[in-house]
């Protein structure tokens, strides 16, 4: 016995197949892929260079891929106290604003 069919013509499972394309697929600009792409990959040598040079932090993020990268950053600045990248700037104005009065 025959499977039945799923579709009724070739445009119907043409026009399955696009439907599903689009629901699954993301246009994107090329060159801000490009750009990003870059951004990610100089982060990751900037990242391998501080951990040759001792920097704690690196050390425990240093990734082959930089998936597993910003991943580890991710958790890093989960778990430290130091409220991750907005510490600095708050520290700065604090520090602004004391200078001066």
């Amino acid at each position: 016995m025959a499977r039945p069919q799923q579709y009724q013509s070739a445009a119907a499972k043409q026009a399955a197949y696009r439907a599903r394309q689009t629901a699954t697929t993301v246009l994107v600009d090329r060159d801000a892929f490009d750009r990003l792409h870059q951004r990610l990959e100089s982060l990751q040598s900037e990242m391998a260079e501080a951990a040759r040079r001792g920097d704690p932090l690196a050390g425990r993020c240093r990734a082959a891929s930089i998936d597993t990268m910003l991943d580890k950053l991710i958790a890093a600045f989960q778990a430290s106290d130091s409220g991750g990248c907005d510490a600095t700037p708050q520290r700065a104005a604090t520090k602004r604003s004391i200078r001066k009065k």
